[in-house]
């Protein structure tokens, strides 16, 4: 004899009208949850699909739409002349009752198994921005002074009449004509000349140090990283399995000498000589020599994050390490996030001749490709001179919300902390007065509805005094007096 529904119909369904998936689906998946979880058992007869249209309010056609589904899925049978019913043919290991607190089990999940990565990625943060980002959130490009209208332009032309090329994968390099325009652009804003084929296109910068640990270092191997520096960049190389060297940072940058000698045996480094991040330092020529005489005399490799090198406000754009590598021993790392937008991600290494095909072949394993109509579109953009314009007009602007930054903070921060304002970048240094935390003051900054980051968050190992890290890139410079005021009183707390 069938199971029978008692009590209130089908009281494990709520349906939000307010949801973005469709109320059809809400059923649907809902009921399915259902009879996988055990709330609905083997053998157990449903409503009628007007009865249940009706207490749902919902069409009937709707309800024999989600019905057919879920038999059409294996989940439901009909019988003739009797109803539909929860299938009996469904395995039984499969459909497990919820446990009640009566049922004298422990509510025990065990863990998955996982691999040591895995393991490994479960503790550490990703550290993603917020959808919607508040103000002086750190790293953040001025998206609204974006050229959308013209960005569209160039893809329309890149994609206009549904070219073949941007249609399949495309090369696993990235597309030749991008990497042109970025060969083209790094001889004559960074004074870097390099070929076309030294150039690979990957998803972004992290993608590229990813390449890079792979081909270049196996697990246990050490990689000389700076100590405050970026905490996602550090994390993704512990779960690689590195081991970090760490090396302190001053004001000329990485302790090369320091980190050489703690660390002789390191396989390579990770650095950031434009623009350290947090720390907003440049790394000084003979730090730089240094280094790259340790990568020679050691078959040590290094890795450059060109960090922001596009935004500097004080004297001409600072070299490349690697303008200045004459063995070959640096990879260099490039992308298009603060200098367009975050989410195109696009990036870029430029290798020695003797890697490509190793990273070419890597890449092509682990990425495939960055979508082709993006690099179209991008190539277009830097070939009609746009990119090179919008970079202008950004170091601009972020001059002025530098400089209003710097002086409202200095006004409405004092006594509760010291202004450093680095000569690059879209960040600055807020070193709160002593006895102050950095991660309490974090909070209530969030709490009043401003985002900022806590230098305690990058530092790894060495202590350093509290300090907050406020993005001004993306605040416009007649709003830094107001939210700054409101910065000190969640400060002061």
């Amino acid at each position: 004899m069938a199971k029978q529904l008692d009590g209130p119909l089908l009281p494990f369904l709520r349906l939000d009208a307010a949801a973005a998936l469709p109320k059809f689906r809400q059923l649907q998946d809902q009921l399915r949850v259902a009879i996988l979880r055990g709330h609905l058992r083997a053998g157990t007869r449903l409503p009628a699909s007007r009865i249940l249209a009706e207490e749902l309010g919902l069409s009937r056609q709707t309800v024999v739409r989600v019905l057919k589904n879920l038999r059409t899925e294996g989940y439901l049978e009909a019988r003739q002349g009797a109803g539909t019913f929860v299938s009996t043919a469904l395995p039984s290991q499969v459909l497990k009752p919820p446990l009640t607190p009566d049922c004298g089990e422990a509510a025990y999940v065990a863990p998955p198994r996982l691999s040591r990565t895995g393991s490994l990625s479960r503790l550490v943060s990703a550290d993603i921005d917020q959808v919607e980002p508040k103000p002086f959130l750190p790293n953040y490009p001025a998206i609204d002074r974006f050229p959308f209208a013209i960005w569209r332009k160039c893809w329309s032309s890149a994609t206009r009449g549904g070219k073949a090329t941007g249609m399949g994968y495309g090369d696993i390099m990235g597309e030749l004509v991008l990497r042109q325009r970025i060969a083209d652009y790094l001889a004559l804003h960074r004074g870097d000349p390099c070929a076309p084929e030294q150039i690979i296109i990957t998803p972004g910068g992290h993608a590229a140090f990813t390449l890079a640990a792979l081909a270049l270092a196996d697990p246990g191997d050490g990689i000389l990283l700076e100590d405050p520096g970026p905490i996602t960049t550090s994390n993704l190389f512990r779960v690689l399995g590195l081991r970090l060297c760490l090396a302190g940072v001053d004001a000329d940058g990485m302790d090369v000498a320091g980190a050489i000698a703690r660390h002789p045996d390191a396989r390579l480094a990770f650095v950031m000589p434009s623009r350290q991040h947090p720390l907003g330092v440049t790394l000084s020529l003979p730090r730089r020599l240094l280094l790259l005489e340790w990568a020679r005399t050691n078959d040590a490799w290094i890795i450059e994050d060109d960090y922001d090198s596009e935004f500097r406000y004080s004297g001409e754009l600072l070299p490349s390490m690697r303008s200045s590598d004459s063995h070959d021993r640096v990879i260099y790392v490039g992308s298009f996030s603060k200098a367009l937008y975050p989410g195109i991600r696009v990036g870029y290494l430029v290798l020695p001749p003797q890697l490509v095909g190793t990273f070419r072949n890597l890449s092509g394993l682990i990425h495939r490709s960055v979508p082709v109509e993006t690099q179209l579109a991008l190539a277009e953009f830097i070939a009609g001179g746009h990119f090179a314009s919008h970079l202008r007009r950004m170091r601009i602007l972020y001059a002025e919300r530098r400089n209003a930054f710097c002086a409202a903070a200095g006004a409405a921060l004092s006594g509760l902390a010291r202004i450093d304002c680095a000569a690059s970048g879209l960040n600055a240094l807020a070193w709160l007065a002593e006895g102050r935390d950095d991660r309490t003051a974090c909070r209530n900054l969030l709490s009043a509805g401003l985002q900022c980051y806590p230098l305690s968050d990058y530092t790894i190992e060495t202590p350093r005094p509290g300090a907050l890290l406020f993005g001004f890139g993306g605040v416009p410079a007649d709003r830094m007096s107001t939210y700054l005021a409101r910065a000190a009183t969640a400060i002061a707390q």
